[in-house]
């Protein structure tokens, strides 16, 4: 396929990371992210020292500040106007409730607000160059529910529960991006059980490695590009059905909804 340039999330370790290499061996044009600027060119020599190509860029914003973000999308609209491809992979598994500096619970900042403002501001460019986003889920989200009062742990939290529905978000958001006004192709998936901190943080499970993440995210990518899928879930590279909570028409609605009166002060 042509060359892509492509902006990984959270792409300073893990499966961001291991995708990040894949890409970059495969000849494409990668920008890293990362929420330090010594992580950030730790990941960059180990992608050069890995496959011999040097990312064209790289962008610094930590996801629980939302101003942060804000600017890295503008960065990353202005500085990389050919961008094809956007991948939601940063993440976070918090055990115990935190909030981030503005007040929104951190799983839900990190994992689901912050990639809904980035993709909304380059949202633009990608529809212009004929692009996509690739949302990293989980299957985890089968197990979560919509519910507008408990969005954030309001009522009762866990750390499971918040990174289930943070999830679930992830695919919400993807079938609401990929149809109606203004539409930009929209995937999601899940990367496979995978040995990340992330993953440490959660479940006592070893994982498959990091480069089996990465391989999966490349591979998916370019199944969506051969079959032109839009707005579909997948799981080992095959479209797969999606929790009915993440379906339902009220609940997109609503979602949307109040995710736009959390972004409203944004020029977006």
């Amino acid at each position: 396929m042509n060359q892509l340039t492509v902006c990984i999330t959270g792409s300073t370790d893990g499966i961001g990371l291991a995708a990040a290499k894949r890409f970059a061996s495969a000849g494409h044009r990668v920008i890293v992210h990362g929420r330090s600027a010594s992580r950030i060119s730790d990941a960059c020599a180990a992608i050069v020292q890995s496959t011999g190509v040097e990312p064209i860029g790289a962008l610094l914003a930590d996801f629980t500040d939302l101003d942060a973000v804000y600017s890295m999308g503008r960065e990353l609209a202005e500085r990389f106007s050919g961008i094809d491809l956007l991948i939601n992979n940063a993440a976070v598994y918090m055990p115990v409730q935190t909030l981030v500096p503005e007040g929104y619970e951190t799983t839900f900042c990190v994992n689901y607000l912050a990639p809904v403002l980035l993709t909304s501001i380059v949202k633009l460019r990608l529809i212009a160059n004929g692009g996509s986003v690739l949302n990293v889920s989980s299957m985890d989200h089968h197990s979560a529910v919509f519910d507008p009062f408990n969005m954030q742990g309001e009522r009762s939290y866990s750390g499971y529960e918040a990174y289930a529905r943070s999830k679930l978000f992830n695919i919400m958001f993807t079938i609401d991006s990929a149809s109606g006004d203004n539409a930009v192709r929209s995937n999601s998936l899940d990367p496979g059980v995978i040995a990340t901190k992330l993953l440490h943080a959660g479940w006592a499970l070893a994982g498959d490695d990091v480069s089996s993440g990465g391989e999966e995210v490349y591979e998916t990518v370019m199944a969506i590009a051969r079959n032109g899928w839009n707005g579909e879930y997948f799981e080992n590279l095959r479209p797969a059905r999606y929790s009915p909570v993440a379906g339902d028409a009220t609940a997109l609605l609503e979602l949307a909804e109040l995710t736009g009166e959390m972004l409203r002060r944004f020029q977006i």
